[in-house]
């Protein structure tokens, strides 16, 4: 069933689809049997639906119709998609036609999986690829697609479709997903994949990883960017009110300069010092030229007026001398006009869009998508702040990508949202119907395109790297190793992209082990972990470059290692004085010890259990491993470190498990009984809390 980002609107579109003449529910009673028909007469003449307001969505026989149906299923739309029913400016046969629109259709009203209009345009397109294949074989159904002719075509490749890309396999599955319903036999017993045919799908094509050397001096400069304008945030909106206002003050002083004798030539002509640049520009100019010159000695109030209601183009190179008050300065920045105020602005919401990006890993329509009033919150979570950006909507492709609107970001992150808020706040009040949060610094000041983002920060990164750009050796060291297939010269630019972001992002997290794949999955919203190790391609290479320089990152392994092994001492020493140490791996070393007469500290190359350089030895040699599951928990599984969810119920008698403190199980439960105390004294007590609160304990209460 149609499913837009806006619930209230869905719920309102179906509502208009009941009580529909003497019908309870048009969908139901008339939409549904008349598909199941079949009879292309009588589907035609139906209506495809209603608008909120009850008026009908046009007739389904009707393609102009369909092509106008977006603004009313989906009206806040980011992107104008429209469901053509031609195929390359022709016409599709008509039996075709309609089977396309009654699969439409049952997305649309009847199916019981959600889709949103994109899919519908989506699902269109990828079928009309099969087309014209058909009617060269002298058919004219889709029933005719069965594994066999899609095996020929795959095969002979005389058709034209790309079966090693994913978008001809996503429509014929929704053939299959849809199939029930439908007035054609729909031909393919499973959903497809381009195995089936004895294939493999085709690489995306990939962005490269940011050098290093640029990466860094990338994050360095955005920070004290970001730092600085984040100082100043409460200010800055004066920034985006002196661009908006500038043309209309400017006007101001026009109409003042055009009552003056100032502007009176010695032959009695004006000088207009007006812009003709462009047709509209030229259109706009000589209206108002025209309707000046028909006004007897006008004043200053009628000249204002027919300014603004031409909105002619003052010459960019006088426009200053018609403006007055024009100095503002905000923290370190002072401008004078209207050119200094606009690379101001681009550079200070070019550098936050790279800033936020690069500490998220948000694509472009994802960072275009923030949301207005809440984009970024704080959680406090073991005293430790946690900022997490909220985006409003995002591809919702299904086997690649689901629905994400979270991003976890650090300090800096939350702080580059802020500024751009402040930045695009006041535009945005100047049209109180928009959703979108970013708008224009020209013209109307309405909603951007989503390329205006990558321009923004594209523009940014160069002007801030400078000839910091040229490659180097390093730099393509670095290249080659994350993207050896492609070739880099020496000394040229380095050419940058904002998805380019995305990739880094994954590229040095998993890099540097500062994160597992699945975390990365989580915060990428990836359905398929092969997506997500398709970002980080080739980062164990670096993982092994990287190990083998002294560098901080080299610093910091031997850190980890150094505490892993400090950890596992302190353990053994507990066990070598017979103290207790829980967790299935703790009571089996010392059930072992009442069993044997051996010294089990001592290994069979007689190293010393009780030594940390035995411990480092073992962990450096990947022979031991050691993760903390919660305070006093630790667990000895490469498989549980993988995780990114794990209920601490499961580390009861688990054989992996060391559990060298209760403290903070203990902790957690006290805790409960202060929540129960208080609910119980304040007369709030639900059946609800108690149930929570135990289901919390026993996660914890692992001892």
């Amino acid at each position: 069933m149609i499913k837009p980002f806006d619930l209230e609107h869905q719920n309102k579109l179906l509502k208009a689809q009941q009580n529909v003449g003497v019908h309870a529910n048009y969908l139901i009673d008339v939409l549904k049997p008349a598909i199941e028909r079949g009879d292309w007469k009588e589907l035609e003449a139906l209506d495809i639906g209603f608008t909120v307001t009850g008026e009908s969505l046009g007739k389904i026989g009707d393609d102009e119709a369909w092509r106008n149906l977006q603004p009313y299923i989906d009206p806040h739309a980011k992107k104008a998609r429209a469901l053509d029913f031609t195929n390359d400016g022709r016409v599709i046969e008509r039996n075709l036609k309609n089977e396309l629109k009654a699969l439409l259709l049952k997305m649309m009203w009847l199916s019981p999986h959600d889709h949103s209009f994109d899919t519908l345009y989506c699902a269109l397109t990828d079928l009309k690829k099969v087309i014209n294949p058909l009617l060269n074989e002298g058919l004219n159904t889709l029933s005719a697609l069965d594994f066999d002719r899609l095996e020929t075509w795959a095969l002979t490749g005389f058709t034209g479709i790309d079966f090693e890309r994913t978008p001809i396999y996503k429509g014929l599955n929704r053939l299959y997903v849809e199939a029930k319903g439908l007035p054609f036999e729909v031909g393919l017993n499973k959903k497809l994949n381009a195995s089936d045919f004895g294939l493999a799908l085709k690489d995306a094509k990939q962005s490269t990883v940011i050098p290093q050397r640029l990466y860094y001096l990338g994050l360095q400069k955005s920070e004290e960017m970001i730092n600085k304008a984040y100082a100043f945030r409460h200010e800055l909106g004066q920034l985006a009110d002196y661009i908006a206002t500038y043309f209309e003050k400017a006007y101001a002083g026009y109409a003042k300069y055009l009552v003056s004798s100032e502007a009176r030539k010695v032959n009695g002509g004006i000088k207009w010092y007006l812009g003709k640049k462009n047709k509209e520009s030229k259109k706009c100019t000589t209206a108002f030229q025209q309707a000046f010159t028909a006004l007897h000695s006008p004043n200053e109030d009628e000249i204002l007026t027919l300014l603004r209601h031409h909105k002619p183009e003052i010459n960019s190179d006088y426009i200053d001398n018609f403006h007055t008050e024009r100095e503002l300065t905000i923290g370190h920045w002072t401008i004078t006009n209207l050119k200094g105020a606009l690379a101001l602005f681009k550079a200070l919401n070019g550098g936050c869009l790279w800033g936020l990006m690069a500490r998220t890993g948000m694509r472009g329509d994802e960072m275009y998508n923030l949301n207005t009033a809440q984009g970024c919150t704080k959680d406090r979570i073991e005293r430790q702040n946690i900022y997490v950006i909220h985006a409003d909507l995002s591809k919702t492709t299904k086997g690649s990508q689901s629905i994400q609107d979270e991003f976890v970001t650090t300090e800096i992150g939350m702080k580059a949202y802020e500024v751009l808020q402040a930045l695009h706040t006041p535009l945005r009040k100047r049209h109180s119907g928009s959703k979108s949060f970013f708008h224009k610094i020209k013209e109307d000041f309405s909603e951007v395109g989503k390329a205006s983002i990558g321009k923004h920060s594209i523009a940014w990164f160069k002007g801030a790297m400078g000839e910091e750009l040229t490659l180097t050796n390093e730099d393509i060291v670095d290249l080659k190793v994350s993207d050896p297939n492609l070739s880099f010269e020496l000394g040229s630019n380095y050419e940058f992209t904002p998805h380019q972001l995305r990739r880094s992002f994954a590229y040095y997290l998993i890099g540097y082990e500062l994160c597992n794949y699945p975390q990365l999955k989580q915060q990428f919203s990836h359905v398929s972990m092969a997506m997500t190790r398709h970002y980080a391609k080739n980062a164990s290479k670096f993982q092994k470059i990287r190990q083998k320089k002294k560098t901080l990152a080299n610093e910091i392994d031997e850190e980890r290692i150094d505490q892993k092994a400090r950890v596992y001492l302190s353990i053994y020493e507990k066990l070598a004085n017979r103290e207790r140490v829980a967790g299935g791996k703790g009571k089996e070393f010392a059930k072992s010890m009442t069993k044997t007469n051996r010294n089990l500290f001592k290994d069979k190359v007689d190293n010393d259990m009780l030594s940390l350089n035995y411990w480092k030895k073992q962990i450096r040699n990947q022979n031991r491993h050691l993760h903390a599951v919660a305070p006093g928990i630790y667990c000895t599984s490469t498989t549980c470190g993988l995780r990114t969810l794990v209920n601490l119920i499961e580390c009861v008698d688990c054989k992996n498990d060391y559990i060298v403190d209760a403290i903070f199980a203990e902790a957690k439960r006290k805790e409960a009984e202060i929540h129960m105390l208080y609910d119980i004294e304040n007369n709030e007590l639900t059946p609800q809390t108690p149930l929570n609160l135990t289901l919390k304990f026993k996660r914890l209460n692992v001892l």
